[in-house]
């Protein structure tokens, strides 16, 4: 169960310009078109949510558990990834632009639907 709910994380994210979400369960939230832009979510539980256009330009979110999240379209270029949990996750046409993916293990598929990958 989430600790969340959307209009909650709505509320961070207009009160805040970088908000602290670190931690915070948000499992299957419809998080479509939000701006985490420089956000928090170190280690937060992403599983399941739907970040479809969501911009998170430099969001950290390292060692963070996105399994099965939907990314798609989502701005991720220079976020933070690093030791992130993707499998199942849908990065079609994510941008993944200089974003730190040390230790982030992108089965093939990720790797032709996401955008901004190093060759």
């Amino acid at each position: 169960m989430p600790d969340l709910s959307r209009k909650e994380v709505i509320q961070i994210l207009a009160t805040t310009q970088q908000a602290r979400l670190a931690g915070v369960d948000l499992s299957g939230l419809d998080l479509a078109g939000l701006n985490f832009a420089g956000a928090d979510l170190i280690r937060a539980n992403l599983t399941g949510a739907n970040l479809t256009n969501a911009y998170m330009r430099h969001a950290q979110l390292e060692e963070a558990n996105l399994e099965g999240a939907v990314f798609i379209n989502a701005n991720l270029k220079e976020a933070n990834l690093k030791g992130c949990r993707l499998k199942g996750t849908n990065l079609s046409g994510a941008n993944l632009t200089d974003t730190n993916l040390f230790g982030v293990e992108l089965d093939p598929t990720q790797k032709r639907q996401a955008r901004g990958l190093p060759g």
